[in-house]
């Protein structure tokens, strides 16, 4: 999962998702080469852990 499908699946920036990804707040992300890509399996446990844990609200 790209940069843009991550901050359209947040209903985001980029730039909020490079922010939050700079303080730790996003896991699963790799780096190869000079991109950034997310494991959509991990971004979907972290939503799921966030969104119960939140009331629903990631």
């Amino acid at each position: 999962m790209t940069v843009e499908e991550l901050a359209l699946l947040l209903n985001t920036s980029k730039g909020a998702v490079y922010a939050r990804l700079s303080r730790g707040g996003i896991p699963g992300a790799v780096r190869l080469g000079r991109t950034l890509r997310f494991d959509p399996r991990i971004i979907a446990q972290w939503l799921s852990a966030n969104s119960a844990s939140a009331g629903g609200q990631p």
